[in-house]
């Protein structure tokens, strides 16, 4: 819990409460109906912009059916560009379970599954505050700024099991402080990251934050010549790192992570690797969360509270890696919000709306959502696949059809649509979104086609007889493609184009 260093006389005002690291606050109903209101709302926001499926949720679906029906991948026989490179399918875990959705409940199973992933999250952040003293409508607040980071970008995808894990690794992590050993709650940390290092990438960061906790347990213990203490805490900071290499490549993930973490072309490129910014309206929400979790900190730290450690240190990881690639926003929600809830708490008054009142709130937004999942459930496939150009990728898969030989060159969005909706087309399209497949220089090419805003862009187009693109993702490729001499078109509506080479 927080630590409390106070200064009634200097600073004025009532005392602050004091510190109590082994215990937690007490449960109320009032607070149960708050923590169901504030998360039933996130799962109807949250469910709104998933009518939609998106580039990674194709990719995860036919990567999942790869797994369910080949195995775990070792070589890459999706595209044509990488064919042969390793293929080191780090979530292979979290595309096999949304695949198994898929086959349950079809795409409204897929994106439930996403949705409570998300909510389920939210849950365990409300919870937390909740019990570390955070006043209920504080804890309804910080929790919907937490969500409010990721807003419009939580879609079905292997990131949304993020959501679940990385409040599950705090709530572990700091109900173990002021111990001498480990509880026997914090070594479930130890499964829960194995199964992390299977679903998604950012385990680095969980991994990261349960080493430091041990390594600072295991210092404490040290000095005070507790050899059991010291033993255990060792013993936890190596499964944490030990942890992020038991999946199926074992180093090879090591790898993995180096072709992705700091690539100079992706940061360039694609939105999401390169770091937050103003022109951007999905980082609003980031910068407005971010100050004001600090002004959240400083404000506390003034009236005389104090930061645990691991929490503190924790918040500030995530924002500094936040600040590097904009796809890492969501995990300074959570830690930044954290942080920002406990050191106001107790400070925002203890004026509380009526039970009924309360209860009402809850059993309305419960009522929302129930009526989203329906709507999910009954929403038709079409709907959820708009977001593809659905008749040019059928056209294309009928080309390709008649002849066998041919390669189709497509835009990410294209690619997988194509891959998802037509398994022959398995070895035969250009390339799909796994970056790490390529070197600079491909990555370069990619990316100089799919902007067409280059000199060079056409070199691309060597070796290959179709080419199907989408216009709504990239219009300035779907309109240079229609002007491109030696090509003609073979179908083109408002979503998409298909053009094979002449003759």
């Amino acid at each position: 819990m927080t630590v409390q260093v106070t200064a009634p006389e200097r600073l004025g005002g009532p005392t602050p409460r004091p510190a109590n690291p082994g215990r937690l606050a007490p449960w109320s109903r009032g607070s149960l109906a708050w923590l169901v209101a504030v998360v039933s709302l996130v799962f109807f926001a949250t469910a709104q912009y998933c009518r939609q499926l998106h580039v990674d949720t194709y990719f995860d679906l036919y990567v999942g059916r790869y797994v369910s029906e080949h195995g775990i991948p070792e070589r890459n026989v999706v595209t044509v560009m990488a064919h042969g490179q390793p293929w080191i399918d780090q979530q292979w875990l979290a595309q096999l379970m949304y695949y198994r959705a898929w086959q349950v409940g079809g795409y409204a199973a897929v994106t439930l599954l996403s949705v409570a992933l998300v909510s389920a999250g939210s849950a365990v952040l409300g919870a937390l505050m909740l019990r570390r003293g955070v006043s209920p409508l504080a804890m309804c607040t910080w929790t919907l700024a937490a969500i409010a980071v990721s807003y419009g970008y939580a879609t079905p995808r292997a990131q949304s099991f993020g959501y679940l894990l990385v409040p599950l690794v705090l709530m572990l992590v700091l109900h173990d402080d002021g111990r001498r050993l480990p509880r026997a709650s914090t070594w479930l940390l130890i499964p829960l990251l194995v199964v992390w290092a299977n679903v998604h990438g950012s385990v680095l960061l969980g991994a990261g934050f349960v080493g430091l906790h041990a390594a600072r347990r295991a210092w404490a213990a040290q000095r005070r010549q507790d050899r059991l203490g010291l033993a255990s805490y060792l013993l936890l900071a190596a499964g944490a790192a030990v942890s992020v290499i038991c999946t199926p490549y074992g180093f090879g993930v090591v790898r993995y992570y180096g072709s992705l973490i700091g690539n100079p072309e992706l940061s360039r490129n694609v939105a999401e690797w390169g770091p937050p910014s103003l022109a951007t309206p999905y980082s609003w929400a980031f910068f407005a969360v971010a100050i004001a979790a600090m002004s959240a900190v400083a404000l506390g730290w003034r009236r005389g509270n104090r930061p645990q450690l691991e929490l503190a240190i924790f918040g500030a990881i995530t924002f500094a890696v936040a600040l590097l690639a904009f796809r890492n926003t969501p995990w300074f929600g959570f830690a930044g919000c954290l942080l920002a809830a406990e050191m106001l708490a107790g400070r925002s008054g203890s004026r509380t709306a009526a039970v009924s009142f309360r209860r009402m709130l809850a059993a309305v937004l419960v009522a929302c959502a129930v009526v989203v999942t329906t709507g999910l459930a009954f929403e038709p496939a079409r709907q959820y696949e708009s977001s593809i150009p659905h008749r040019a990728i059928d056209v294309t898969d009928r080309v390709t059809d008649n002849h066998p030989q041919l390669s189709v060159l497509a835009d990410q969005l294209s690619a997988v649509g194509l891959l998802w909706l037509h398994p022959a087309e398995l070895g035969r399209v250009a390339f799909d979104v796994r970056v790490e497949q390529y070197n600079q220089a491909e990555l370069a090419a990619i990316f100089e086609f799919v902007d067409a805003d280059r000199s060079h862009w056409q070199g691309v187009l060597r070796g290959y007889d179709v080419v199907v693109v989408s216009r709504r993702q990239h219009p300035s490729l779907a309109a240079a493609i229609l002007r491109e001499p030696g090509w003609r078109v073979v179908y083109a509506d408002s979503a998409g184009v298909v053009v094979e080479r002449s003759g």
